[in-house]
């Protein structure tokens, strides 16, 4: 039985993760998926020597007449750094350059406005810390501004300050996070009246969710139609499944509430047939453009090859 269990961690398959973007002329949240696509990258090819594994968290953000595309990129021996692309006609697209890397692995690049400046705050879940970043003019390069919240790492923490944004309203910044204490999301909740000079303090109702169903973010906060929804992922069976939208019903610094408002809304067809934990969503040029990742599940000998190496190490 442990030579079986051995067996199978060495040929157990991976989840990677590709991009792909859609746009429509109308808002239309449950059909997004059957258009043609405008944009994809695509999972490397797994049978090269360290395969590029991930593209996802898409972010998109408009500036000008530009319409940048924000993710992460990751090879199956490196850690996640962060890319841009960006278009003027949702057919072109620039080559994708590196914007972002640190020592530490990031991913989830969430990129805002905040007084007519552009900031990003990226997952640096490995650093234990919420860091702030923010853009030169041509949105090329990002530099270090400020850490925002700070947790050290106990044995119980299994993942430190998870796909972290903000949603900013009536002046007040609200800072949403996920930290997983034994395997089970808790989503955090934080406030500021000053982003780059005052301290977040812990909102009174947080933890806002606990549960592996939509205890982790899987987007920032959308506005539509007049209302702020939530995208949440669904992790309750594995990583990536799906994405839920919870509308947010009420949001200030004594309150929060939250309803269901879609449940799983990527159907198991076509791109998300295997799943996928994104959703990001922007008006340009007069239509919507909805960015998303989707999952594949398959082998990977590299990673299996580093996991053999990695223990072979442990054991010189």
């Amino acid at each position: 039985m442990e030579l079986y269990c051995k067996i199978g961690r060495l040929v157990k398959k991976e989840c990677d993760y590709g991009i792909v973007l859609f746009k429509d002329e109308a808002y239309d949240i449950t059909h997004f998926q059957f258009h043609e696509p405008i944009l994809q990258f695509k999972i490397g090819n797994l049978i090269k020597p360290n395969p590029l594994v991930i593209q996802a968290d898409p972010f998109l953000y408009v500036k000008g007449n530009k319409l940048f595309l924000f993710y992460e990129s990751q090879y199956a021996k490196g850690k996640g750094i962060l890319r841009m692309t960006n278009t003027v006609d949702m057919k072109d697209w620039t080559a994708p350059i590196t914007i972002l890397q640190e020592p530490f692995h990031l991913s989830y690049p969430f990129v805002f406005e905040y007084q007519g400046e552009t900031y990003m705050i990226p997952e640096s879940e490995e650093a234990n810390c919420i860091r702030l970043y923010k853009s030169n003019e041509d949105l090329t390069e990002f530099q270090f501004v400020r850490t925002l919240l700070i947790k050290e790492r106990t044995e119980d923490i299994k993942a430190n300050y998870c796909d972290s944004h903000i949603l900013f309203k009536d002046g007040i910044c609200y800072l949403f996070t996920s930290v997983s204490y034994g395997w089970t999301y808790h989503l955090e909740l934080y406030y500021t009246d000053d982003l780059l000079n005052h301290e977040f303090v812990s909102h009174p109702q947080s933890p806002i969710y606990i549960g592996n169903d939509h205890g982790r973010c899987g987007g920032s906060v959308l506005h539509l139609d007049s209302n702020y929804y939530r995208v949440s992922q669904n992790c309750l069976d594995n990583y990536g499944g799906n994405v839920s939208l919870l509308r947010i019903t009420a949001i200030n610094k004594d309150n929060y509430q939250e309803e269901l408002y879609i449940k799983d809304m990527l159907e198991p067809v076509g791109f998300f047939k295997e799943g996928g934990h994104q959703l990001n969503i922007v008006k340009f040029n007069g239509q919507y453009v909805y960015a998303t990742d989707y999952r594949k599940v398959a082998w990977c000998w590299y990673q299996a090859y580093l996991r053999i190496k990695n223990k072979l190490s442990h054991h010189q």
